[in-house]
């Protein structure tokens, strides 16, 4: 009876290292991703030290960094992203993973336009070939919002 017991709870370890293997595999994995959209790259994410860690390295060459927050300081995800060029052409468009987006465009000028809770932020970008231009982009919650949200 023993030997049984011994087994069985071998396999119940063995069966739960697999589990916590591919968990901590998902975990590790959870880093910011570079997507694209018709062919510029860019990285977005941020919620956690590690994942905004991730997202910094990985944009060491990009040369736009929009951050997103709500005016009381909290970070907000998921926020709608719009970069078009001086002449109006849709450069990048894309949905924020987190509170951090990084993409490199060519130098030049675009207007960004970023909406979440239904409210769209407007901030223009001069872009150089050398350097990286923080825009910052903030949403006010009225009282009302927080008492019906």
């Amino acid at each position: 009876m023993n030997k049984i017991m011994i087994r069985a709870i071998g396999v119940l370890v063995f069966a739960a290292a697999w589990v916590f293997a591919d968990w901590s595999t998902a975990f590790l994995h959870s880093t910011a991703q570079v997507k694209t959209y018709q062919g510029i790259s860019y990285v977005s994410g941020g919620f956690g030290p590690d994942e905004g860690k991730s997202a910094r390295a990985m944009s060491d060459t990009d040369n736009l960094q929009l951050r997103f927050a709500l005016q009381n300081g909290n970070y907000l995800g998921g926020a709608h992203v719009l970069i078009q060029d001086d002449k109006g052409k849709r450069i990048l468009e894309a949905i924020s993973d987190g509170p951090l987006f990084f993409t490199k465009l060519p130098a030049g000028n675009y207007t960004v336009a970023a909406t979440a809770l239904g409210k769209t932020v407007k901030r223009t970008a001069h872009l150089s070939s050398k350097g990286q231009v923080q825009l910052n982009f903030t949403w006010k919650i009225d009282d009302e919002e927080i008492a019906t949200g």
